[in-house]
């Protein structure tokens, strides 16, 4: 977990409120999370996801790179082009040509696409699934995704949404799951804490229950037996 990105996006997100003058309960209704979750990331306790840091500009009808700097907009080569003198304008336009040009005569760019076709399968996702700090998972079908066959059989199909269960799992992935009841400790499964799904490793010692990233930027998770944790499935592998 990145912890100056962090102070940057909690920053922003002040910044925006105290312009706008919404409140922290109104902005976590807006982006279908829990005033908790979002003084969590105020407070650098978590980080957002893309996706919540997606909603939070559409709130404020910002760019992403509002809110979050690390992001950068689709218009920067525009800009900076704009910002040059017309001989370096021109410049920059010879060499896009040229690049252009290179790529377009380059065979190994055509791709057959029968047997890419061929190699994919349409998969109905369920929803995402946190590899970092928490998603809203859905029963019903939310999108379609092409995935790479042979896909397995399978209760769920979850796209993950992060990065703390690299090298395993990367962000964007489509991953398969069987709902069962029970999971063995050091399987991978999915979980429900407080309403959002989460992607982990599983142990069980006595009384306590941690849920662990392989990413070793992100902190273990540390449940006891009067805390709300539900089991959904395990990842079929």
């Amino acid at each position: 977990m990145n912890k100056e990105r962090n102070i940057i996006i909690a920053k922003n997100i002040r910044k925006f409120l105290n312009d706008s003058n919404m409140s922290q309960k109104k902005l976590a209704e807006l982006i279908n999370i829990k005033p908790s979750t979002l003084s969590d990331y105020l407070n650098l306790r978590s980080n957002p996801s893309h996706g919540v840091i997606q909603r939070i500009a559409d709130v404020f009808e910002v760019g992403k790179s509002d809110i979050d700097t690390t992001y950068k907009d689709d218009n920067d080569i525009t800009s900076i082009y704009n910002k040059l003198t017309p001989p370096r304008q021109q410049n920059v336009l010879n060499y896009a040509n040229e690049q252009l040009e290179e790529q377009n005569s380059k065979g190994d760019n055509i791709v057959d696409i029968n047997s890419y076709k061929q190699d994919k399968i349409a998969v109905n996702v369920n929803g995402c699934v946190s590899a970092g700090v928490g998603e809203r998972l859905h029963g019903e079908t939310l999108f379609t995704e092409m995935v790479k066959a042979p896909v397995p059989p399978h209760d769920l199909a979850l796209k993950v949404n992060g990065d703390s269960m690299e090298p395993m799992f990367k962000d964007g992935e489509i991953i398969f799951v069987e709902k069962t009841h029970n999971i063995k400790n050091g399987q991978i499964g999915i979980f429900i804490i407080e309403e959002e799904a989460y992607v982990k490793k599983v142990f069980v010692e006595d009384d306590r229950l941690t849920l662990v990233s392989l990413n070793k930027e992100y902190r273990d998770l540390h449940f006891y037996r009067n805390e709300s944790v539900r089991l959904v499935g395990k990842v079929i592998l």
